[in-house]
């Protein structure tokens, strides 16, 4: 007898089923009762909810195959665990056509010979399954404590997969992203293929389960029991999400225990990212975090945080894990550095270098929209993403435009987190680093500026638009909100204090440039 679920095999020792007999589905003994009904209606589908042992005298079938069939093809559809039917004035035979049904269902339809007191039968089964939920519920509490002390002092997941192996002794297979199976008890590498081919292809029934661990969002784990000897009951079902859960708090503590650990390599980071190792240093460092990485290119991601409302707090060591499992998702290995108010992170892609950027840009797009970012309105995040560089002794070069991008960013609107999609932007940003570009703008703008400062005349914001439309008045007119005359009168104006021939080649692509730069001088 299983301790903490009837099944029917159970129930056949039970005195009053001496002289029963068991005429159809004998490959269902097994099916687990978590309750009995008396039922003599035919009508019943809102009635039973599953695993149910029905008794019937048969009163509304009447010996009427048709009715019996439609019966029992009912009580299959509702997931019955199986029929006890009673010979005598309304049945006194179970049809073929029924036992072929049951037999293919493998649903148990077992009969008394005699008369036998359903109401007795009722009360001493319900009474076994009350006991059985008290043992089940017990045990559970005793496996939640011990579940959590060795929590606690757990050095590797193996300790608790062993703990829940000791109750069940199910074959428990643990499989973290990215990382080897675990099974318990180990198997030879042959039965180990076999068994994940198997559940590969299993679909969850009697004899497999598994349960996903979430962290940030997205499955980081997921730990599976899998028996060809036994079914999986209530019970195996329910020790499995308890050690889930406590698998699920000892993953994510070691992750912020290995993040507190990165401290320490905060410093050799930052030296990284000024250029100041060789590359076999940088080689072997990777290395020392991850066996198998093989260089497809890599970049920098600068995330830069800024304190909307003074007194909050926010946890950084959560968001540098939640980002990290993140990118990590969209094939990356990352390392952090926290510095000043910016977190930068390192992203080395193991997947193909031609979907890279696109992979960057989805992650960082995920993050953006996650409930840990959009929940903080007392900050202000922006990301920016250097070169992507295809040698990680190039990192230097990817960290220094990741920090132009930020600058960048933060002068004027721009859709893209990337270097390489900042164009006129990143040109203008150097003209100002190396030239007056002040002077510049005003030896081409200084005419129009010092009438829209005089008179109001809204004359730059006239001859950005007029451009932008190609010299299509009738658009430039919609896009101001003016009439065309308007229009007319302020383009008179542009023409008498630039030139008439503003609109010619080289100067217009002047006059663009420079009003490019105008924004990114006065952060428009």
């Amino acid at each position: 007898m299983n301790t903490y679920t009837l099944q029917l095999n159970d129930v056949l020792r039970n005195k009053h089923f001496q002289s029963a007999e068991i005429v159809a589905g004998s490959d269902g003994l097994n099916n687990i009762i978590k309750w009995v009904h008396i039922l003599e209606i035919c009508n019943f589908e809102k009635l039973l909810k599953g695993h149910e042992l029905v008794l019937t005298t048969g009163v509304s079938i009447q010996q009427n195959t048709e009715k019996l069939l439609h019966f029992v093809e009912g009580l299959i559809k509702a997931g019955c665990a199986g029929l006890c039917i009673e010979y005598g004035d309304y049945i006194q035979k179970v049809p073929d056509e029924v036992i072929e049904l049951a037999n293919n269902h493998q649903f148990p339809i077992i009969v008394f010979h005699e008369v036998v007191a359903f109401v007795e039968i009722t009360q001493e089964l319900h009474s076994l399954i009350i006991n059985h939920q008290y043992l089940l519920i017990s045990k559970l509490e005793y496996y939640a404590r011990s579940l959590s002390k060795e929590t606690l002092v757990a050095q590797t997941p193996n300790h608790l997969l062993k703990m829940m192996y000791k109750y069940l002794k199910v074959q428990t297979v643990f499989k973290v992203e990215g990382q080897d199976p675990v099974f318990i008890p180990n198997l030879p590498k042959q039965q180990r293929i076999a068994l994940l081919e198997k559940i590969a292809g299993h679909p969850q029934d009697a004899s497999f389960i598994s349960q996903p661990i979430h962290l940030f969002e997205h499955q980081y784990a997921e730990i599976m029991l899998f028996s060809e000897e036994k079914v999986i009951t209530e019970f195996e079902s329910l020790i499995l999400d308890r050690t889930a859960t406590a698998l699920g708090e000892f993953l994510i503590r070691n992750l912020y225990v290995e993040e507190k650990k990165g401290i320490e390599d905060a410093q050799w980071i930052e030296g990284w990212l000024e250029g100041k190792h060789l590359k076999e240093d940088i080689d072997q460092f990777i290395l020392s975090q991850w066996t198998n990485y093989e260089p497809k290119g890599c970049t920098v991601v600068i995330t830069s945080i800024s304190e909307n409302k003074p007194n909050h707090q926010l946890d950084r060591t959560y968001l540098k894990l939640y980002c990290k499992s993140i990118f990590d998702q969209y094939g990356f290995y990352s390392f952090v550095v926290e510095k000043n108010k910016y977190l930068i992170f390192i992203l080395l892609n193991k997947r193909e270098r031609n979907t890279m950027k696109e992979r960057v840009e989805e992650g960082l797009n995920k993050i953006e929209q996650s409930d840990l970012l959009t929940n903080q309105d007392a900050f202000d995040f922006k990301f920016a993403v250097g070169r992507l560089v295809d040698q990680v002794h190039l990192i230097g070069e990817s960290y220094l435009t990741a920090l132009d991008t930020l600058y960048i960013s933060r002068k004027v609107q721009t859709t893209s987190y990337f270097y390489d999609d900042l164009h006129l932007f990143r040109l203008i940003y150097q003209m100002q680093r190396h030239t007056d570009l002040k002077e510049m703008v005003n030896e081409y703008l200084q005419p129009l500026l010092e009438f829209d400062e005089k008179y109001n005349g809204q004359l730059i914001d006239t001859l950005e638009v007029y451009l932008q439309t190609n010299g299509s008045k009738q658009e430039t007119a919609k896009r101001l909100f003016i009439v065309r005359q308007t229009l007319y009168h302020r383009i008179r104006k542009i023409e008498s204090l630039i030139g008439e021939d503003f609109m010619d080649g080289e100067k217009r692509l002047a006059l663009e440039f420079m009003l490019l730069s105008r924004k990114f001088m006065t952060k428009v």
